[in-house]
């Protein structure tokens, strides 16, 4: 089209040109005069081609409206514009499949990065925030805007810092074990590497992953080796030294050798108990454990168990009282029941020195559903804060000559928390130090068969 008009104003002017010359030639007037009719007719015609031009301004104003607003120029504004609309179309096809493609992959890109549970930051070679995913924000406690800032601003471990640091300086990987003991004790395991684009350093990646749960597993292990080894070699020294007693002469004597057959025999016992526990736990681990799934009547489970224990507690000094409320039924193994609250009853008798042990069950509602809760309430010793976390680990024990001294392994909550979350329910315990302690043990009101 603008070809069109161009030729148009060239036509216009030529044919003004040779107007000029005919009228000098052959009106016999004057080249001047001829001239200024010539300059009339080139007003003309250039008033012509800028009354033609105004179709072509209005398209180039109709396109570039179109694509500041980010959308395809209409297939009849592309048709009037020639061979360069034609080109601007296929342009546009072009552009828009980039574009898909670009999108495409960045959303597999924050897919990823949202579903990995280390966590990542990237940043520019200037150290300015380019990524921060979902498991670092929550990792670190960073803040939901972290556009235009910088790593610095992040408030992140020195650890973490100084790697990146090391890696921008250096141009290397980096990596290092970090330690934080605020707000709580983690350990991280991190690594920097330098970001290469076409072969040019663009920025830095941090990326850390959260060590504190295989630390707490690895230390859990440690304390089992050698805490087994402990309960085994105390009973086993003894027996060998109650033999050796009984066979240097000890035998001859009846009322000696009757005391050290009968120890042997309680230490004997003692490792029957450990070695009973130790396959107890092992099962549950494992999930080989047999369950026979019942309607059991939590009044009568609680009245049996608490039957086995009055002696003791009376024996004791102490007061073991039961409430109940009336119909309570749940659907379980009353075994493992019956076991959960022996090991919760049996921890309150030990240490309790004076005042009561109470039983309670209840139905409650909470935000979880609908469960019975049996608390077992004690007026013992009580627990200290920093012990709490770690008393269902196995083999833990808060006191630890006063736990042998009263034959216990350490494994009695632990068994007990494994019972209860086998049965769809789970311990919770509220202690305080020579006030006591409440055990609670949590079962899903489910539907009965």
């Amino acid at each position: 089209m603008a070809r069109s008009l161009l030729s148009r104003l060239i036509l216009s002017l030529a044919a003004g040109e040779i107007l000029a010359l005919a009228l000098s030639q052959y009106l016999q007037i004057p080249y001047a005069k001829a001239m200024v009719a010539t300059a009339i007719l080139a007003i003309v015609a250039l008033a012509s081609f800028v009354l033609s031009l105004r179709p072509l301004t209005e398209l180039f104003l109709n396109l570039s409206t179109a694509l500041k607003a980010g959308n395809k120029p209409s297939d009849l504004l592309l048709k009037e514009l020639g061979e360069l609309g034609n080109a601007l179309a296929v342009a546009w096809e072009r552009w828009e499949k980039t574009f898909a493609e670009l999108k495409e992959e960045r959303v597999l890109l924050t897919a990823i990065l949202e579903r990995m549970a280390e966590g990542v930051i990237a940043a520019d070679e200037h150290g300015n925030v380019l990524l921060i995913n979902s498991a670092a924000a929550q990792m670190f406690r960073l803040p939901l805007d972290w556009s235009n800032r910088r790593v610095t601003e992040l408030a992140l471990p020195f650890g973490l810092l100084e790697l990146v640091q090391r890696t921008i300086k250096l141009g290397t990987p980096q990596f290092g074990e970090v330690q934080l003991l605020h707000p709580e004790e983690r350990f991280l395991d991190a690594y920097a590497t330098p970001l290469i684009a076409d072969g040019k350093r663009i920025g830095v990646l941090l990326v850390a992953r959260d060590l504190t749960e295989l630390k707490r597993l690895e230390r859990i292990r440690r304390d089992f080796v050698a805490n087994v080894s402990h309960e085994l070699r105390t009973p086993i020294a003894t027996l060998r030294s109650l033999t050796e007693a009984l066979l240097m002469g000890g035998k001859d004597d009846p009322e000696v050798r009757d005391k050290f057959l009968q120890a042997i025999a309680d230490e004997a016992e003692r490792m029957g108990k450990l070695l009973d526990n130790l396959l107890e736990l092992a099962r549950l681990e494992a999930g080989r454990r047999e369950w026979r799934w019942q309607n059991v009547s939590v009044s009568d489970c609680v009245a049996q168990v608490a039957e086995r224990f009055k002696p003791f507690a009376e024996r004791k000094g102490l007061k073991l009282t039961v409430r109940t409320e009336p119909d309570l039924t749940v659907r379980t193994d009353p075994e493992a029941l019956a076991q959960i609250l022996s090991n919760l009853l049996d921890n309150a008798v030990k240490y309790t020195e004076r005042g009561e042990i109470a039983v309670v069950a209840e139905r409650l509602e909470t935000a979880d559903g609908v469960w019975v809760a049996v608390h077992v309430r004690d007026t013992g010793i009580g627990i200290p804060p920093e012990h709490l976390p770690r008393i269902f680990e196995r083999f833990y024990r808060v006191d630890k000559a006063r736990s042998r001294q009263q034959g216990g392994f350490g494994l009695g909550l632990s068994i007990a928390k494994h019972l209860a979350e086998s049965l769809g329910g789970k311990i919770t315990v509220q202690s305080e130090v020579g006030k006591g302690s409440i055990f609670t043990v949590w079962l899903p009101l489910s539907k009965l068969e």
